[in-house]
């Protein structure tokens, strides 16, 4: 027999045998204008590697031509299930056993949602769509490598230029994490001023939170931003513009009162962490915040942790000796006066996961400015704390 009727086979088998028979049907969709396989199944976020490119042909053969030329005239099979969403779990829903696996399922439903290609999520309208790569099939996998990681992740939250993350590596695979930015929306938070030009310190603060969870994302995370506002993204200049834009996750207005701010914010991640409590993952929150001091008063990184929390201690202690060490690389004899104390702040009391919360300079101090200002230097401050949360993973 032909090698090509043999995979032909092998793609047939896996169709019908390895999937959970919970699943109703696939996702069909007309593909826009100029679209050819790859690119159709890059815009749903499937991996365009050669199985599913032959899935895609498998799935589709009665209405392909011999060159596999899509048409906008016709709609299309996805290797895309849909299951029925039980009102529980997707494990539940989908009748597998594996956390990460329904951990990857519930981000990809989020970013389709996200880029708006679905249009409700999946506890909305009570179906979840599960990309085949994403579910478990060791039968196959013992003679053929058919799972692989993922190789990438779409985040629209990050902007243009930065929404496409490689995930280099998977140390951090079995970590979630909620990144919190002060402030936003009807509140600016610290107003310093450079140049005549106000500066905000929500929108550094939501900067340095974007680069970091961009770092996060590449080392296999799964990341929730808690402040977020899509017409921003990670922004290249020194000065940046001033808005009131910023939303919740979820869609939720930023309340203008303080207390029911920080009130939001909690319940928003706290039921995020209940929904992915698994003992094999650990649940971080990260909270960035620029300060605002005299002006003559330069400081370091200073970092706050929960009474008695000992892992949010710890985890605080290791950033702070980490970004100490890179100080003490990259500029010599300058020394670094960073702090680490407990505080009883509303966040930090709250919320359930882990909880780090980070002030990155004085906004009102010309040295602290030129921080929290560079590019350069955001992105440094974006890969100092990462590289802090990797050495506390270890």
């Amino acid at each position: 027999m032909e090698l090509f009727n043999l995979k032909r086979l092998a793609l047939i088998f896996l169709l019908i045998y390895a999937l959970p028979i919970q699943a109703t049907n696939y996702v069909t969709a007309i593909p826009k204008k100029g679209f050819g396989i790859s690119s159709f199944l890059r815009y749903y976020l499937i991996d365009a590697n050669t199985t599913n490119i032959e899935i895609f042909k498998e799935l589709n053969k009665d209405i392909l031509d011999n060159h596999s030329n899509l048409s906008i005239n016709k709609s299309y099979k996805l290797p895309i299930k849909i299951y029925k969403f039980d009102g529980k779990t997707i494990r539940s829903s989908i009748k597998i056993k594996d956390y990460q696996i329904a951990k990857k399922i519930d981000n990809y439903n989020i970013q389709l949602q996200k880029l708006k290609i679905k249009k409700k999520f999946y506890k909305d309208d009570k179906q979840i769509w599960v990309a085949e790569e994403l579910l478990p099939r060791s039968q196959i996998n013992e003679a053929k490598n058919i799972i692989t990681k993922p190789k990438s992740v779409k985040e629209p939250l990050l902007g243009p230029n930065y929404s496409f993350v490689e995930i280099k590596n998977h140390k951090l695979e079995n970590c979630i994490f909620y990144l919190i930015c002060g402030h936003g929306g009807p509140d600016p938070g610290a107003i310093g001023k450079k140049d005549g030009k106000e500066l905000h310190e929500d929108e550094y603060a939501y900067d340095v939170i974007l680069r970091l969870g961009r770092n996060l994302l590449e080392r296999g995370a799964l990341v929730y931003f808690i402040v977020q506002d899509s017409a921003d993204g990670i922004r290249e200049s020194k000065f940046l513009n001033n808005s009131d834009n910023e939303i919740h996750l979820g869609g939720s207005k930023i309340p203008t009162d303080q207390l029911e701010r920080l009130a939001s914010r909690v319940k928003i991640v706290n039921s995020l962490y209940e929904t992915n409590l698994d003992p094999n993952i650990e649940q971080f929150a990260i909270e960035i915040h620029v300060d605002s001091r005299l002006e003559k008063q330069n400081i370091d990184l200073f970092f706050y942790h929960k009474e008695g929390d000992n892992k949010g201690k710890k985890m605080a202690d290791v950033i702070k000796n980490t970004i100490d060490k890179k100080y003490a690389k990259a500029q010599p004899g300058r020394g670094y006066e960073g702090t680490l104390s407990s505080r009883n702040l509303y966040m930090i009391r709250n919320l359930k996961p882990t909880t780090v919360f980070i002030e990155i300079g004085n906004i009102q101090n010309t040295r602290d400015q030129i921080r929290i200002m560079e590019p350069n230097n955001r992105q440094a401050l974006a890969n100092w704390i990462n590289a802090g949360i990797l050495n506390y993973i270890k």
